[in-house]
């Protein structure tokens, strides 16, 4: 292990952590969970500037195309990132979401109150299975799900002129559940070996439930690295958005 640590570079690891992906596995090829991370953001991105009021965000129309057009720049990446949700109901529901989404504008009043609350029971859905999941993997995928489908359902329910703060505390307490339940296994080492007469030089070394490793000098900063192609990720830059 300490001839590995080495091999990355002390400096590096000490200055900003560093994050060593596994290999993937065949079966998620297509899975690029990092574009999926950074398209939730752009949407969640839009979604607080549209909310933020002051005059300098989009408005409603605008903050919908700007989804919109983020969903279908990586369409392929999110489709195949829910493909992997094991809860059947949760796949489809946040499937159909991110399909229909794009054909907001054309949607009756009626439907458009039907697509907020489908949205809406989808996210609470996935919220539910994230507090009695003990998987590490499914409680990730479901993750993904919620926080694909929750600035879509916030966005809709704005439309369809129905309120958001009920929606919202679900999506904080999903977050949180996230933020703790997909923290990485870590320990700490010296890397100079705790040889007599040599300076300690420790490290945190984390490893995600997927085999993504993490090394740092701060435990924090290790763990960051270690889930930053997780919904963890995702959850930590998220909480934020939907608290202030």
């Amino acid at each position: 292990m300490k001839r590995r640590l080495i091999r990355i570079g002390i400096s590096a690891m000490l200055a900003v952590g560093v994050a060593l992906p596994i290999t993937a596995q065949p079966a998620s090829a297509a899975v690029d969970p990092l574009t999926v991370i950074k398209v939730i953001q752009q949407i969640y991105s839009v979604y607080k500037g549209f909310t933020s009021g002051g005059g300098g965000g989009p408005t409603l129309q605008q903050a919908i195309q700007q989804i919109t057009t983020a969903i279908q720049s990586a369409q392929n990446a999110i489709t195949s990132q829910i493909d992997l949700v094991a809860a059947a109901d949760v796949k489809a529901c946040a499937d159909s979401a991110v399909v229909n989404f794009a054909d907001i504008n054309a949607l009756s009043s009626d439907n458009l109150q039907a697509f907020a609350l489908a949205t809406t029971a989808c996210v609470t859905q996935a919220n539910s299975l994230l507090n009695v999941v003990t998987d590490k993997s499914a409680a990730d995928q479901l993750g993904f799900a919620m926080n694909t489908v929750g600035p879509l359902a916030l966005m809709a329910r704005i439309k369809a002129g129905l309120t958001t703060p009920g929606l919202t505390s679900v999506l904080v307490a999903g977050e949180n559940t996230l933020i703790t339940a997909l923290l990485p296994a870590c320990h700490q080492e010296d890397l100079n070996g705790g040889e007599p007469g040599t300076p300690h030089v420790l490290v945190w070394d984390c490893f995600a439930y997927n085999g993504n490793e993490g090394v740092a000098k701060k435990r924090a900063t290790s763990e960051n690295s270690a889930t930053s192609n997780t919904s963890r990720a995702v959850a930590q830059n998220e909480l934020p958005v939907l608290t202030t």
